[in-house]
């Protein structure tokens, strides 16, 4: 894995023509797949007995310390934290500044908000709403990036949001305040924060993007700490299942997630990596019907069909892009 990423690694923001996906992207994607989907079934063992800030900060300082590791042992360096500009003294550097913001509204403030919803929501669920994100994204990317919004990319907009309101279901209309729906609009309001997170990634300055994951995860541990200081955590009542699943998290859907998506972004393009958004909520389900138990009620369905279809929508040149893909390593050779 570190021999492909350093032939193929350029800087955070280049847009190189990525090439078909070969077998090993393949796999390298399932893999991504079944990783983030095990995410939400690791949170929902972690909050058995850790509160959210402890689950966030554990697991963000976990995936600080291995990406860290990984860039400096493979000759990425963090940008000076602070220049020296003319007439202004010493700033804080503009790599630093996109890589703080990152930290704290891609990750230290979702990765509270879903543990907090999961201590009353199915982790199937909380899989479910992450497939809205990309819909999201759409809409982000042309109010603050000025990205074209078709006609297409709208009615998949639509759709999903049709399929979010089939998840919070007409019960909310009656009983607003109750513990289930302020979990959802938690996880709706990650997913937003996950959409700024990568309007904000398009529009930092050109680093690697080693440096880059490492900086934004150094970022969003320290922002969180201060979550899990002043929760009130028993520290003594965190059981051993709680402390491996944050350990899990840290290192596999956080810091392992974020090579394999730099692997693949540099490898098949943004497009392809970007079909994991159709499986994982697929692989959440699984896992929380297997090992939880957890029932997948009819909203569930529809509302995760909805979301399904508009994604697919608005993305019908990354899918074309990615059947391409699938079609030569299947075809025949003559």
């Amino acid at each position: 894995m570190t021999d492909s990423l350093e032939k193929t690694e350029q800087p955070a923001t280049a847009t190189a023509r990525p090439a078909e996906p070969s077998l090993r992207d393949w796999l390298l994607l399932g893999l991504l797949t079944l990783i983030g989907g095990a995410s939400f079934a690791g949170i929902k063992l972690a909050v058995a007995t850790a509160l959210p800030g402890t689950v966030s900060a554990g697991r963000l300082w976990a995936a600080a310390a291995f990406l860290l590791i990984y860039a400096y042992a493979t000759g990425r360096h963090l940008p000076a934290f602070l220049r020296r500009e003319e007439g202004k003294g010493w700033t804080v550097s503009t790599e630093w500044r996109f890589m703080m913001a990152g930290g704290v509204i891609g990750y230290a403030i979702p990765f509270t908000l879903f543990p907090f919803a999961q201590q009353t929501v199915s982790s199937m669920l909380a899989g479910i709403y992450m497939a809205f994100m990309p819909l999201v994204t759409i809409i982000l990317a042309r109010i603050f990036a000025d990205e074209e919004l078709t006609v297409r990319k709208v009615t998949g907009f639509m759709l999903g949001t049709t399929g979010v309101i089939f998840l919070i279901g007409p019960a909310a209309i009656a009983n607003i305040l109750s513990a289930d729906v302020i979990a959802q609009g938690a996880m709706i309001l990650a997913v937003i924060c996950y959409a700024i997170y990568a309007v904000l990634t398009r529009r930092a300055p050109e680093m690697q993007a080693r440096s880059f994951a490492a900086g934004v995860m150094l970022s969003s541990a320290v922002a969180a700490s201060p979550f899990a200081l002043v929760s009130g955590q028993d520290w003594g009542a965190v059981s051993a299942v709680s402390w491996l699943s944050i350990l899990f998290l840290g290192l596999f859907p956080s810091a392992i997630a974020a090579i394999l998506i730099i692997t693949l972004i540099r490898k098949a393009g943004a497009g392809f990596m970007a079909l994991t958004n159709y499986a994982t909520p697929v692989v959440a389900i699984i896992i929380g019907m297997s090992a939880f138990g957890e029932p997948l009620k009819p909203t569930f369905i529809a509302g995760l069909v909805a979301i399904l279809i508009g994604l697919a929508i608005s993305r019908t040149k990354q899918i074309s892009f990615g059947a391409r893909g699938l079609q030569r390593l299947i075809r025949p050779r003559r």
